[in-house]
């Protein structure tokens, strides 16, 4: 593999791509325009064991964009993916940036992501694959931000003439729209809209997607809600140690395989063997209370793979009340 570069490789989602295409083993280009922000960029990423490369270049530079991108094929080739993440962030109303401030904010949010994709983009093509990959907003434009509704509705009109041009010949060029405030621990933890990146990139071609969105998930109700909420942020991060504390120490678990489980450490074994980069959505069917310290009750679960492959999964769930704390007593799954 030739690596990863990222673009805009801040603190929030540029260093938790970074951190993610690491885990996988791809050697990790760094751009961005700060000294300090490529120095702490490089320490997140040092985990995963990989050969980086850090450059300072300023996005609405084009000649130190272009040579920046001309590094890290020097040291790595050709890369796998691109990801653009830069962006000026401002709240601004219409008629309150002069016109010099908007051209700004343009050439940061969309002409950098266009000059980079025109940069690399025809010898991914050439190649036959290849994934550029783009940080979005704003799937509703918002007066308070405008500069930045009308970039991120400058990068949507990207992404979609990538594809026609690129498209045919293996690149696979798509968005991620954030529709939130990134913060750790919040719907909008970088580190779970890092996985989206890693999903878009190992997409085969007929299952591609060209916009995936990011939203707030809704407040769970119910007390298999609040523990499958629990278990899907913890599947969606590879946390099999934190999923196996959902259960009960001597829960009995029978999940895809015909292997009957007992108690956590079987239970963290069992999702520690799923591929990283699967997601899961879950929906709960219903529950009863069975007593004031059981619940019991159907979800269902859709499973998607980094290839694309989708599994739908139903679940039948006892949930038992110790100390306190609901913890699932009893899983099972069963294929549709």
């Amino acid at each position: 593999m030739s690596g990863a570069v990222i673009i805009g490789a801040g603190p929030g989602i540029g260093q938790a791509v970074a951190r993610r295409f690491a885990r996988e083993g791809y050697p990790i280009a760094l751009v961005a325009r700060g000294d300090e922000t490529l120095r702490a960029a490089a320490r997140a990423v040092e985990p995963g064991g990989v050969p980086v490369l850090t450059v300072a270049a300023d996005c609405a530079d084009e000649v130190a964009l272009r040579a920046a991108l001309d590094r890290a094929v020097a040291e790595f080739g050709l890369p796998d993916v691109v990801v653009y993440n830069a962006a000026i962030v401002q709240a601004d109303a219409p008629g309150e940036l002069p016109a010099r401030a908007h051209l700004a904010a343009w050439a940061v949010n969309v002409v950098g992501a266009h000059t980079a994709a025109a940069h690399l983009a025809p010898e991914m093509a050439r190649r036959g694959s290849g994934s550029i990959l783009i940080t979005g907003g704003m799937p509703e434009p918002k007066w308070q931000y405008t500069s930045l509704s009308l970039g991120k509705a400058g990068v949507r009109a990207l992404v979609r003439i990538l594809d026609q041009r690129y498209g045919a010949a293996g690149v696979h060029a798509a968005g991620v729209t954030v529709d939130g405030p990134v913060a750790p621990g919040t719907d909008f933890d970088p580190d779970d809209i890092a996985e989206h990146y890693w999903r878009l990139h190992g997409q085969p071609r007929h299952r591609w997607e060209h916009e995936v969105l990011h939203t707030a998930r809704p407040a769970p109700t119910g007390v298999l809600a609040g523990l499958l909420d629990a278990w899907q942020r913890a599947f969606e991060r590879h946390r099999p140690a934190d999923m196996a504390a959902l259960f009960s120490p001597d829960a009995l678990f029978q999940g895809i395989t015909p292997d009957l489980r007992r108690g956590r450490g079987e239970i963290a074994a069992y999702y520690g063997d799923v591929a990283e980069g699967t997601t899961a959505r879950v929906g709960v069917l219903g529950e009863v209370r069975l007593s004031e310290r059981l619940v019991s009750g159907f979800a269902e679960v859709t499973f998607t793979a980094p290839t694309g492959e989708v599994r739908r999964v139903r679940l039948s769930i006892v949930a038992e009340n110790r100390e306190d704390a609901w913890l699932i007593r009893q899983y099972h799954a069963a294929a549709l």
